[in-house]
């Protein structure tokens, strides 16, 4: 086994990590014939704990960020094609009801809807009648959720079944092998890459029951509560840049609790199945880390999709595919050469 994977090293490219980031990355060089071989540590990644939101307008201000509206329609069809190909399903397209936390908000809202650009993504002003809205809501249009422990199971399987995955953690052979590291947070212990101003957040949800039928959307407020089924549902997620390693705060699971609960006007009695928390390689400047290290040609970084990585990872992957194939230039807002100052 140890010679197949040796003689696999030597011919394709390496992926350190198998998170959402390094999976999804090795599914698009694949699917471009090339050869790749995943090295996963066995350690639990922020990808297995997220949500897998995925939501083109956000923020109290409400913003469609630049790329968004061709990023949702890239990766419906990319998450679209794994299903088919690999007999699963994982995407869920599903709206959102979002609530306003504020007058501020609720205005900030009018202002969009007066813009064409976001009248695709934003419905009417609307209250809900189970839903607390003290300052109203909104419907938003082409929100989804991405099963991303269905998803990464089945990619790992396919991983496994063509021997193109080893787990262990890799150790740098050679500055020639052509090698990408999709590490998430742990990027900070990486001296190749620790340079890069990484903002790890820690970051932890809840799943819960109720005897009470939910409603089949995304209620956002400041947190989410995505309903599974009709009586299931995750809550998260708190955010928090001081906690390290994950862990479990009782404060808070109520806090999520507490949310969940005032989301509704009828008490709903959530009982906790799970309690979840991992910590995301989020950026200071909410862009991802793509590129070759500048001084070892051979030595790459796909990371820092924060939050968004259900919708921003397979773009990135397709673009940074054919970086690595036909030499494209990396996208500049994801390039890390865009720090220019840093001592490597």
């Amino acid at each position: 086994m140890l010679a197949v994977m040796d003689t696999l090293s030597k011919q394709g490219i390496i992926i350190v990590g198998n998170g959402l980031a390094g999976s999804l990355l090795a599914w698009s060089l694949l699917q471009q014939g090339k050869k790749v071989h995943v090295y996963a540590d066995n350690q639990a990644c922020a990808s297995r704990v997220a949500a897998g939101l995925i939501n083109p307008v956000t923020g109290q201000r409400f913003v469609l960020a630049e790329h968004t509206p061709a990023m949702l329609v890239f990766a419906k069809k990319f998450y679209q094609n794994i299903e088919k190909k690999l007999g699963i399903q994982c995407f869920h397209e599903k709206p959102m009801f979002r609530l306003f936390s504020s007058q501020k908000e609720q205005e900030n809202c009018k202002k969009r809807l007066k813009n064409k650009e976001y009248s695709t993504f934003l419905g009417k002003l609307s209250p809900h009648q189970q839903l607390n809205a003290e300052h109203g809501g909104i419907t938003q249009h082409h929100a989804a959720w991405l099963d991303t422990n269905t998803l990464l199971d089945a990619l790992s399987q396919y991983l496994e079944k063509n021997n193109m995955i080893t787990y262990r953690q890799y150790e740098t052979q050679s500055t020639q092998q052509t090698t990408i590291y999709c590490e998430g947070y742990r990027m900070i212990h990486n001296p190749l890459f620790s340079q890069l101003p990484l903002q790890p957040a820690h970051g932890e949800i809840i799943t819960c029951n109720t005897n009470n039928n939910l409603p089949n959307a995304i209620i956002n407020k400041g947190k989410w509560l995505l309903p599974i089924n009709k009586n299931t549902c995750r809550v998260g997620a708190t955010f928090d840049t001081k906690i390290t390693r994950p862990c479990l705060l009782e404060t808070s699971k109520q806090q999520l609790l507490a949310f969940a609960e005032d989301v509704f006007h009828e008490p709903y009695n959530f009982k906790v199945t799970q309690h979840q928390a991992g910590i995301r390689p989020t950026t200071l400047d909410k862009q991802p880390f793509i590129g070759f290290h500048p001084k070892y040609k051979n030595i790459a970084i796909f990371n820092g999709f924060g939050s968004r990585g259900s919708l921003l990872i397979p773009w990135y992957s397709q673009s940074f595919s054919q970086t690595l194939i036909n030499n494209n230039p990396v996208p500049k807002e994801a390039s890390i050469h865009r720090f220019k100052n840093l001592v490597w």
